[in-house]
């Protein structure tokens, strides 16, 4: 069958979340940012007095949802326009301002459904990058993108998945540099931050504000968003949107949800004053690396592999989360004060109680395990290898005693012309073949290849080569250990917090572990 789909339809991935399955978990769902609890009483029995009307064949009005929304948010009812979910909001507002070729900025990581609706309408996307040191808001990269072709800038405030909040302030920043443009303002997780673009609506009407009842509300399975903007935006998106996009039973929902706010306010303050500050305590306690965010989650980088699994194995499911500069993290919600200590019980159990602490050797290369020339300080051949006296007895005593060996060496501009990888493999893989024939393994080898000049964050004495390494094992920093005869040694091993064995430049490899108090 010939393919009648747009071209860049067929270009598309369709977005496709982890979902199957998640109704029949019965263990606690903390992959969603859902609320964890059922939605108030007022909302259950609205929909039970609905289905007892017998008016379903009936199509839908929404009678004064507007008004009640419009006052919830504090703006005049013809600025709020009802959709069915964020999602068809986001849609929506592509599709009525923005045209093919267009550009739009869409700083990344963020929510998949802006980056699909630009691409279904043709758009250019531009991404600034949330850092991956900090994931902040890229401000200045985000500023120097615009120019006239851009139509759309989002601003997803606190972004999904990094939790990263946008002041005010730099929200200004970017609509006074584009005055020509739909400032798009995702507030998803406005009950939660308690962050809000709206009043600038007033002084700048091209800013459009999206909000949702799927979460603090507890209706994401009844799809109710919302968009709030100047009456004129409003009477725009009207032509878009169908007259019956929103369903009954989510009207009903909603008005009885909008009754009954102080359910939805309880369950907010718990989340964000008791339960989330209860799970930054326990991750920085235990020294696991996460993301400040103002929403109900947090995005954090697990210390064991499989983590999601183990976690899912043991009642608690998560979210993995691949994308740009935050591969292999994990995107916890949070849940009630009560959930949230099942989650660090089980952590502790699963996770934590689990891993078994081991000795590590981080052992330097040349000077220190082969002979290092005083001239070229590059070992580039087969015939300058020499493995230096007490190695091959150290490594051996060494592995006997328990400890796991890791290489680490800086190698000044490796893969340049000057130094090509050939020229480094060659000897190379001649030393490991001489260490395996006596039984001597390495765990792990890490090499950096640039020259001091380029400041990496991989050279010796920093600790960027080893990072993912440190994050994913249990050191006994206690008995572990750097060996090697530079001060760049010295002070990768005051940065790993684990003692210095020194030895002086192509000396005695199991002399200086026996001086250094490793072998007695």
């Amino acid at each position: 069958m010939k393919n009648l789909a747009l071209q860049r339809i067929k270009e598309m991935k369709s977005y496709n979340p982890p979902l199957s399955g998640r109704r029949a978990f019965s263990g606690i769902l903390l992959d969603f940012n859902e609320r964890t609890l059922s939605p108030s009483l007022k909302v259950q029995k609205s929909i039970q007095q609905l289905l007892k009307s017998n008016k379903l064949q009936l199509y839908p009005e929404y009678g004064d949802l507007e008004g009640k929304l419009a006052c919830y948010v504090g703006v005049n009812k013809d600025q709020i326009m009802i959709t069915n979910g964020s999602d068809q909001a986001i849609d929506l507002i592509f599709r009525t301002f923005t045209d093919a070729g267009d550009s739009v900025i869409i700083p990344t990581p963020s929510f998949a459904m802006f980056s699909q609706s630009a691409q279904i309408v043709g758009n250019k996307i531009l991404r600034p990058l949330y850092p991956k040191q900090n994931l902040s808001f890229p401000l200045e990269e985000v500023v120097g993108m615009i120019n006239d072709s851009v139509k759309l800038i989002v601003i997803c405030n606190p972004n999904n998945p990094t939790g990263t909040p946008v002041s005010i302030e730099n929200i200004e920043k970017i609509v006074n540099k584009a005055p020509n443009a739909i400032i798009l303002v995702d507030e998803a997780y406005f009950e939660y931050s308690n962050l809000t673009a709206v009043p600038l609506i007033k002084k700048y009407p091209n800013i459009i504000v999206l909000r949702t009842l799927s979460k603090a509300f507890g209706l994401p399975s009844l799809r109710v968003g919302y968009i709030v903007a100047s009456s004129n935006y409003i009477n725009e998106l009207l032509k878009v949107r169908g007259p019956y996009d929103v369903n009954m039973i989510a009207y009903v929902a909603s008005i009885a949800a909008l009754d009954d706010q102080k359910v939805a306010k309880k369950y907010a303050d718990e989340i964000m004053n008791q339960a989330k500050p209860m799970v930054e305590e326990f991750f920085t306690k235990n020294g696991i690396t996460f993301y400040k965010s103002a929403g109900n989650f947090l995005l954090y980088r697990p210390i064991q592999e499989q983590e999601e699994r183990i976690l899912k194995e043991n009642g608690i499911l998560v979210r993995p989360q691949d994308k740009t500069n935050i591969e292999n993290t994990l995107r916890l919600t949070i849940g009630t004060t009560g959930q949230m200590k099942r989650f660090i019980k089980v952590y502790q159990n699963v996770i934590l109680n689990k891993l078994e602490s081991k000795k590590y050797a981080f052992l330097d290369r040349d000077g220190t395990l082969i002979f290092e020339p005083q001239d070229t300080f590059q070992i580039d051949s087969i015939e300058k290898l020499k493995i230096l006296g007490g190695v091959i007895k150290g490594l051996k005593e060494l592995k006997r005693q328990g400890y796991e060996l890791i290489m680490i060496s800086n190698q000044d501009g490796l893969g340049a012309s000057s130094f090509p990888q050939a020229n480094f493999d060659a000897p190379q893989n001649k030393m490991l073949n001489i260490f395996e024939e006596n039984e001597i393994k390495f765990k792990r080898i890490f090499i950096c290849p640039h020259l001091p000049s380029k400041n990496c964050g991989c050279r010796k004495p920093k600790t960027g080569l080893v990072k993912k390494f440190l994050r994913d094992n249990q050191i006994d920093k206690n008995n572990s250990f750097v060996c090697g005869d530079r001060q760049t040694d010295k002070l990768f091993a005051k940065s790993l917090g684990v003692k210095f064995i020194p030895m002086q430049t192509n000396g005695d490899f199991y002399q200086a572990l026996e001086q250094g108090g490793v072998i007695v």
